[in-house]
């Protein structure tokens, strides 16, 4: 005679509960397993097995317990006890399989069958035959369903290892967890309909009979799931740590100084980057500002107004000066980034990078073009003196050497008269040479004078005559750049309207404007095209480089046909 039995739905719930939970501690156990190696690997692979049979087997007593039947449910605990032997070495071998090499399709089949077949479906009929009932009888009229029940636990086993190949890592993660779950649920559940229970007359043995009551739901239920969570705690504190690990290893090596501040804006960790750099080790920084040991190095630097700034959660990027231990100043890129953290406070990563070298070589690069023309000067001033003193004084001698030589015959006495001409020429030209190189006459005189002198031997030497429209205070002097400067620029331009701009007349004016020095030299010669300005012609950049030095400023105006304008603005 058939006996009616049917199921408690709360304790079908928990049982499917349970296996999903105890899912998430396998999987991430066979995590832990592929990344491991030696002795750990071992743990941990030992581990997941009773962590991975343990939720099997209380899943499936759990199921056991949903049972609702006329006679009390008892259990022959050799039973129970081999069941979850069963359990666990199915586990053991499923995790062995997966935690070799890349999990392909075969190795996922494989470990699937081992994993349906034994930890689950081995399990599940170890339990069964496990059971005691008084008066009744167990019998499978369905053996169909039998095989489906084995079936199902491979299936949903095999695409719970291999059908999230293709998806991402935390989709992968949930999916074959949750398949996972459910594949000991679907088993049970699919081989307790193949069961039929009728009522008999034969008399059980009971000697090794464990009763289960609700009680049992403790030890069966809560204390396995309470295993379950802390094995996942366990490992989620693991990989916490593991984490944490990485980022401090990360911290220590950055090759950048790093320092770490609260939301008060006291530093609570350094590098070693950070006391290479700046000399102060951990515990003389901790607890306290960096303004209070960095001092800046600036004295217009506002250091506080930043640092408030960060905390407040603004990002920060500049170029500072901060002072290291031993007093001396570092040149250092600075980049503060705040980080916000649980509870709404703000904790800022101060990022030093150390420019001393950059910035000496941005310096030096800036101030390339005027020591090159410092030096040009200082070479135009010895050549010009031993041309002077030298040379000159060679010349002057051969003359007076030949001035006395009236002594010779009168037929020689023409041949001397022409020598002497052309070396009183030649004395002529070193002399006007070493004064264009630098006329003594800007050191002595001034600008005014200089550019007088000067435009006299441009009109001798070139033809162009020179309108000088001088408006300048009488004996007005500037300081020795800035007439240097304004002397070179006019001598430059007046050059190129002599090679270029085919005319035979020029103008220049020299005048002040506020704190500027203006100077213009205009032509009405042929001029040039507009793009032309920009281009790397020698004298063009020299003018260009002279005005920049000293920090004015050059405009040049032309067109072709229409003349040429330069105007060359220069602060005193």
């Amino acid at each position: 005679m058939l006996v009616h039995a049917h199921h408690d739905h709360r304790l079908v719930v928990l049982s499917v509960v349970i296996s999903i939970v105890a899912a998430y501690a396998a999987s991430s156990l066979a995590e832990r397993i592929r990344g491991a190696g030696g002795r750990v690997w071992v743990a941990w692979l030992i581990g997941g097995a009773v962590v991975d049979g343990v939720g099997t087997w209380s899943m499936h007593y759990t199921g056991k317990l949903a049972l609702r039947l006329p006679v009390p449910m008892q259990f022959d605990w050799r039973g129970v006890v081999l069941s979850l032997i069963v359990g666990i070495v199915g586990s053991f071998f499923a995790l062995l399989i997966m935690s070799r090499g890349r999990m392909g399709w075969a190795r996922a089949a494989g470990a699937a069958v081992v994993l349906g077949a034994i930890a689950i479906s081995g399990l599940h009929y170890t339990a069964m035959a496990a059971m005691r009932l008084q008066g009744m009888r167990v019998q499978y009229r369905s053996p169909a369903l039998m095989v489906l029940s084995v079936v199902l636990a491979i299936a949903v086993s095999f695409f719970a290892l291999a059908a999230g190949a293709g998806v991402n890592r935390r989709l992968r993660y949930h999916g074959v967890a949750i398949l996972r779950g459910l594949a000991n649920p679907i088993m049970h559940f699919t081989a307790m309909a193949a069961v039929a229970f009728t009522a008999s007359g034969e008399i059980r043995d009971l000697s090794h009979a464990v009763s289960i009551s609700s009680v049992d739901v403790i030890g069966i239920s809560v204390i396995p799931a309470m295993v379950l969570v802390v094995a996942l705690l366990t490992i989620f504190a693991d990989r916490l740590q593991t984490q944490r690990a990485l980022l401090d290893q990360l911290f220590e090596q950055a090759p950048h100084a790093v320092a770490l501040m609260n939301g008060d804006g006291r530093v609570v960790r350094i590098n070693r980057e950070f006391t290479r750099l700046f000399g102060f080790s951990a515990a003389e920084v901790l607890g306290r500002r960096l303004t209070e040991v960095m001092v800046p190095g600036d004295p217009g630097d506002r250091v506080e107004t930043e640092l408030l700034a960060l905390i407040q959660g603004e990002r920060l990027e500049a170029e500072r000066v901060r002072r290291r231990k031993d007093g001396t100043d570092a040149h250092v890129s600075i980049v503060g980034v705040p980080v916000s953290v649980p509870g709404g406070e703000i904790e800022t990563y101060a990022i030093y990078s150390d420019v001393t070298e950059q910035k000496n070589a941005r310096e030096a690069l800036r101030t390339f073009p005027q020591r090159l023309i410092e030096t040009q000067e200082a070479e135009r001033q010895r050549i010009a003196r031993e041309l002077h003193d030298e040379i000159g004084q060679v010349l002057t001698s051969a003359g007076m050497m030949l001035a006395l030589s009236q002594r010779q015959p009168a037929a020689a006495q023409t041949e001397i008269a022409e020598a002497r001409a052309l070396l009183d020429d030649l004395i002529g030209r070193v002399r006007n040479l070493a004064l264009d190189l630098r006329p003594s006459i800007l050191d002595h005189f001034g600008l005014t004078a200089a550019l007088s002198w000067f435009f006299e031997q441009v009109t001798a030497q070139t033809g162009v005559r020179v309108v000088f429209d001088d408006l300048l205070p009488e004996d007005a002097r500037f300081g020795a750049e800035i007439e240097t400067a304004a002397y070179r620029i006019i001598q430059e331009a007046l050059t190129n309207i002599a090679r270029h701009a085919a005319v035979r007349e020029a103008t220049v004016s020299v005048s002040t404007d506020g704190d500027l020095l203006v100077v213009e030299v205009e032509d009405l010669g042929t001029g040039f095209a507009q793009e032309r300005v920009s281009a790397q012609s020698f004298g063009l950049t020299g003018m260009r480089e002279r005005t920049n030095i000293l920090g004015g400023r050059l405009i040049i105006e032309t067109s072709p046909g229409a003349g040429t304008r330069v105007i060359a603005e220069l602060p005193l």
